[in-house]
């Protein structure tokens, strides 16, 4: 993937509006943990590709995708899933169970 020297947003009102209309109704965005300690908080792990990218670019230099800037200059995110697939896989499909009655 081409990554390229540039920032996904021009400022960061710009990056709380997109941040607010997709990752914070995704449930793969990262969100801070409800924990004892208020003055340090944890993030819970990050499991969008998108959503690392920005914060990478956010807090240091380092070139970014240009899928990340392809995506970012839309008001909606492609990748947004707003709920969990509710698709169950059954366990052990093909083994032969111990004790049938």
């Amino acid at each position: 993937m081409k990554k390229v020297d540039e920032d996904p947003f021009s400022n960061g009102t710009e990056h709380m509006i997109w941040e607010e209309r997709n990752c914070d109704r995704c449930w793969k965005s990262s969100h801070i943990k409800n924990d004892s300690d208020p003055d340090y908080p944890k993030y819970t792990k990050i499991k969008c590709a998108i959503q690392r990218d920005i914060m990478n670019r956010i807090w240091s230099s380092e070139p970014i995708s240009q899928r990340t800037i392809d995506i970012c200059s839309h008001a909606d995110c492609p990748y947004r899933q707003e709920q969990r697939s509710t698709k169950r896989y059954e366990k052990n499909k093909n083994e032969p169970k111990l004790f049938e009655i």
